[in-house]
């Protein structure tokens, strides 16, 4: 039995952040039982059995209970404590575990590395080439925003958030799995959102591109990411800044389920080869001296599996600063990661142990292997570290959907944040060798890592220490470890030293160019491996150093580079390059690649030469124009260069390469290339074609994709669900009800065909009694093309059991969607009969005062809420008011003469009290409820409100007309003026210098959604926004209007600009102003269908 649950047994309170009140009287637990074997299904219903027969509320009631499949373990929640020693009694049970508690651990970092280039030091893994591409790292965490410019795609071009992770060419998500929610889809096409910011925080770090700008990127820039969300937004619950380990036990479960799963993305992103954790279990009162765990927890012993079945676990160690290791990091499979801090430098001489990092060595767990409690495994740079922000704010007016993350960085500290570091640099090191095994990585990581601290354990290790483990990661060294050659030393300062070219004369001939081999030809973008050794035995030379120089055919030539100080050691040497594009020349007829030593006073050895040729392959597509709409047999074309010239291939999406057009024997050079394609071999909508040339040898260019429309059916909509689907009763979210409960589900609908849709149907169908008073079925009027709808269907569940409640777009089938599989939806809920005599429960967020922020010495209210899910009225009722100061005191009484009940809805009454505190802090209230039909297990409340020196809103509030949106504001030297809408109109309005909104005028009454405003060095402010109106015809048409105004809201002559398209075949979006030279500037995009222009 584990200790924590015997003090629970001793009268100690359970710690379980889902516990409710047991049959017993006390807060229910939350367990791991662990069994000697795989646990067959008559020991499972034995253990379901035992837990009924104490009052457990079962699966249907919303209990947790999985039967893990890596691990002889079952996992469940709300544990009467009175079952505790009856399941310890089982046959075949072997261990009671108390469910850990579960929290997130929270540019300069990858340069200190050496996993990003510095002025500091030469050698870095991806000035090298090798940056995690192919690699699929798993980040499990609170979710991933991976609309985020740093994370939506790989070459950062036209990556404008979208909320559709695969609409980008070049995606970097391939699946995900909400592991928080038990009606998420195990397939991997869930993607999950972060509304806390920690998980975003911590995939950039490990693979974040940086954006555009390449600024803050992540260590592993190239890998491909599986967002699995295993924590909540809040990262805690209950009175306990945690939450149970049930969801992270499912989401490494689910992990080593997908290890080889193919995503449908493409070859290199197959499964999962790392797994990135950044969150642990805390310490509790249960366990006031903890130390953390051997490893022997549910989620150390799936770590183990994940690792033995490939996967490389990171780990972070924790945030406590103190002797303790906790699990995960605990296990036996788990490289574990502590925190440094680099005192924002590139220079590693100045880096320190971070004050809140904790530190081993690791309980023992008692078999012979010592080396498993020396963690951690090694140390990275966590503190300060700069990363992509979530968007976790609501919605705002006029978005349907959530908000997206976009371009934003902010700086955390923590384990977190050293250990997605380590996941980018583990990525790299697979893509130069993916044959490595998890042992591999680990052992690869401590040796190459650069030693800090004494020995703590100098019997077991003579490099490990107890803060440090077995050093401060050194990404460019592992590379080296994997590459098989010698680490290019730290004091390396990686100058380029220029010098004349070289002469016949030298030292002596003392080095040797051992790669690459005479008259080989390289390609541009492809790595060039210069490797040699150098004799010291009579010079003592200080440092190599390598030149590339082009010769041409008019005998003229060019130095392609300077000196550069190769890698590695003097004796044992290299040089990496990227092969530029510009080197390769039509009238190149050989370049020669030098190498030399130097001794300290800058005398030289004999040159020593190799010659290499440089070309490219390429292939481009002229034939048809990007925009295109692709009808029936499609011709492509274009051209090709290269050498060795063999055959064009494609592929359709995530297909296998297919013959494009077999080219013309040709040595080198240019060539055309055509073929015909059918379109009508997929499905109308959005398709991805990727084209690349492969020559005689079977080398491959790189690969060329476009994305185009095929058209081939009549225009249609086609309709899908998006976001997620919501259950509430009232205002509150539910994963259960009572039968009889009208339910309200949420959920969003889209309309990704290309034409627009009125007056389309949906229906909710579950089992349950129809309701004219609330409705199951709905119209949204109107659908059009690339919109999308917030949609709200009722449920009125009368019939009590699990039942699956299926969601449709068109049932009817009134519109010729092409592809109807994405037209329902179906999920499982729990109803629980609803008893007949008075059933009160406080139900969450029963608790709310009044201001939601009390502030000191100000009174405030507290508004308690009672729910009756009986069908028989409650009442008289006493309700009793209680705070702690070293007990409970206080008293304050409220009658509550009457809580309806109800066999549809659940009745409810409030109660009222007031209260005033003179400190800010925190106050812990008790609520009891006494009364005719109050069960003892259900009396009680307790809650907290906080006290702050702080006010929600503004200082000044702006009031608007009732359906008014605000949607820009420019600050003038004398006020400001404030755009609005409302009604379809565009609104300026004026705000005086005591901010006091005096007047406004219409700017346009039929607005067209885009607006830009720019304050003009005279002071007024210049706009310029769409507009519609309706032609002779009766099409609706939008241009570009322009205006200007100043503070007192007086405006110049309009004037109108671009040709009026149909609203049906194109916009004009995305507007900018600026000012130059007295003269404004508009710019942004169209969008013109008729023309296929943009």
């Amino acid at each position: 039995m584990d200790d924590r649950l015997q003090r629970v047994l001793a009268g100690q309170e359970s710690v379980s952040s889902t516990s409710i009140m047991g049959p017993d009287g006390r807060k229910t637990v939350a367990i791991v039982v662990d069994y000697a074997w795989a646990p067959n299904n008559e020991e499972i219903a034995t253990l379901v059995e035992t837990l009924e027969a104490h009052g457990w509320i079962g699966e249907e009631a919303g209990a947790w209970f999985q039967v893990m499949n890596s691990i002889d373990s079952v996992v469940v929640d709300k544990v009467p404590v009175s079952a505790l020693l009856d399941i310890y009694h089982l046959d075949g049970v072997v261990v009671i575990e108390m469910q850990n508690l579960m929290v997130p651990f929270n540019g300069v970092a990858s340069e200190a590395v050496r996993s990003m280039p510095s002025d500091v030091y030469s050698a870095s893994t991806y000035s090298r080439g090798y940056y995690g591409e192919g690699v699929v790292i798993a980040v499990l965490d609170t979710g991933v925003d991976n609309e985020h410019r740093a994370l939506n795609d790989f070459d950062d071009i036209d990556d404008e958030p979208d909320s559709d992770p695969t609409s980008y060419n070049d995606q970097k998500w391939v699946a995900g799995f909400d592991a928080t929610s038990s009606a998420s889809n195990p397939d991997g096409s869930v993607d999950p959102d972060d509304g806390n910011g920690h998980g975003t925080h911590v995939a950039a770090t490990a693979l974040g591109t940086g954006g555009s700008q390449r600024v803050h990127t992540g260590s592993g820039m190239g890998a491909y990411l599986v967002d699995v969300k295993v924590l909540t937004d809040s990262g805690g619950g209950g009175t306990d800044p945690g939450e149970n380990s049930q969801t992270s036990v499912r989401g490494i479960q689910w992990v080593i389920d997908n290890k080889d799963t193919d995503w449908g993305n493409n070859a290199s992103s197959r499964g999962i080869d790392i797994a990135s954790m950044s969150f642990g279990s805390i310490g509790s009162p249960l366990n006031p001296d903890d130390e953390g765990d051997n490893g022997s927890s549910a989620e150390s012993r799936l770590v183990n599996q994940a690792r033995d079945a490939g996967i490389v676990c990171i780990v972070a160690m924790g945030n406590d600063g103190a002797k303790r290791v906790p699990s995960p990091a605990s296990a036996d499979g788990a490289i574990s990661i502590g925190s440094a801090d680099d005192r924002n430098s590139v220079n590693r001489t100045d880096d320190v142990m971070a004050s809140y990092s904790n530190w081993g060595p690791r309980l023992d767990d008692g078999d012979d292997d010592e080396w498993d409690e020396l963690k951690p495994d090694v140390t990275a740079f966590g503190t300060g570290i700069m990363s992509a922000t979530a968007a976790t704010g609501p919605s705002f007016p006029g978005q349907p959907e959530r908000p997206l993350a976009d371009d934003g960085y902010e700086s955390k500290d923590g384990t977190s944040m050293a250990t997605p570091l380590v996941s980018g640099i583990v990525a790299s090191l697979l893509q130069a060798d993916d044959s490595l095994s998890p042992e591999d990585i680990r052992n690869i990581l401590r040796n190459s890592s650069e030693a800090r601290g004494s020995p703590t354990e100098p019997d077991i290790s003579n490099r490990w220490n107890e803060k440090w483990g077995f050093g401060l990661v050194d990404a460019s060294c592992a590379l080296d470890f994997v590459l098989d050659r010698t680490c290019t030393p730290l004091e390396d300062s990686g100058e380029i030293i220029i010098t004349p070219p070289p002469g016949e004369e030298g030292l002596g001939e003392d080095v040797s160019m051992s790669a690459p081999v005479n008259q080989t030809l390289y390609l541009s973008g492809n790595l060039l491996s210069v490797e040699g050794s150098t004799d010291t035995s009579e010079n003592d030379y200080v440092e190599v150093q390598i030149k590339f120089e082009q010769f041409y055919d008019d005998g003229e030539s060019l130095e392609l580079t300077n000196w550069l100080a190769a890698d590695g050691t003097v004796e044992d040497w290299y040089f990496d390059i990227t092969v530029d594009d510009g080197w390769v020349d039509e009238d190149e007829a050989y370049t020669l690649i030098y190498a030399r030593a130097l001794t300290e006073v800058g005398e030289a050895s004999v040159v020593d030469v190799r010659v290499v040729r440089f070309a490219r392959m390429t292939v481009s597509i002229s034939e048809p124009p990007l925009g295109t709409a692709l009808v029936g047999l499609v011709e492509f074309s274009g051209t090709v260069e290269g050498t060795e010239h063999d055959r064009v291939e494609f592929k359709i999406d995530s297909q296998d390469w297919q013959l494009g057009d077999d080219l013309d024997s040709q040595e080198e050079g240019t060539q055309a290339w055509s073929f015909t394609w059918d379109s009508t071999q997929v499905s109308d909508g959005s398709h991805r074609i990727s084209l690349r040339m492969v020559n005689a040898s079977g080398v491959a260019s790189e690969v060329v994709k476009r994305t185009y429309e095929v058209d081939n059916l009549p225009a249609a909509p086609n309709f899908a669900f998006t976001g997620t689907v919501g259950v509430y009763d009232g205002e509150l979210p539910v994963n259960s009800a009572v039968a009889g409960t009208v339910l309200e589900v949420r959920f969003g609908v889209r309309n990704i065909g290309d034409l627009d849709a009125s007056e389309v149907y949906l229906t909710l169908d579950g089992e349950g009694s129809d309701s004219s008073t609330y409705p199951s079925e709905a119209i949204v009027t109107s659908l059009d093309e690339g919109e999308s709808a917030q949609v709200r269907l009722y449920w009125w569940a009368t019939q009590a059991g699990t039942h699956d409640v299926t969601l449709s777009i068109d049932p009817t089938q009134v519109y010729e969607d092409p592809d109807r599989s994405d037209n329902t939806y179906t999920f499982s809920f729990v109803v629980e009969e609803r008893p007949v005599e008075p059933m009160l429960r406080f139900l969450p967020g029963a608790a709310r005062t009044t201001p939601d922020i009390p502030t000191p010495s100000v009174p405030y209210d507290i508004k308690l809420r009672v729910d009756n899910i009986g069908q028989t009225d409650a009442g008289p009722l006493v309700l009793r008011l209680q705070y702690w100061d070293d007990g409970w005191i206080g008293d304050q009484n409220d009658t509550l003469s009457l809580v309806p009940g109800s066999s549809t809805v659940s009745g409810y009454s409030y109660a009222q009290f007031e209260d005033v505190r003179r400190d800010a802090g925190v106050v812990r209230y008790r609520a009891l409820l006494d009364g005719t039909g109050v069960e003892i297990a259900h009396n009680e409340l307790q809650f907290n409100v906080t006290i702050a020196d702080a006010q929600k809103g503004s200082k000044v509030p702006v009031s608007l007309t009732p359906g008014e949106v605000a949607v820009d504001f420019v600050g003038l030297d004398d006020g400001g003026i404030l755009f609005t809408t409302i009604d379809g109109e565009l609104h300026a309005r004026t705000i005086t210098s005591r901010l006091a909104l005096v007047g406004g005028v219409v700017l346009e009454e039929n607005w067209g959604g885009e607006l830009a405003v720019y304050q003009r060095d005279d002071g007024l402010v210049q706009l310029a926004w769409t507009r519609r109106s309706l032609s002779l015809e009766g099409y609706i048409l939008t241009d570009i209007a322009m205006t200007s105004i100043s503070a007192s809201g007086k405006t110049t002559p309009k004037h109108f600009h671009m040709p009026a398209l149909k609203l049906s075949e194109g916009s004009y979006y995305g507007f900018t102003l600026d000012q130059h030279d007295g003269t404004m500037v508009l710019a942004g995009y169209h969008r013109d269908l008729s023309t296929s222009g943009s």
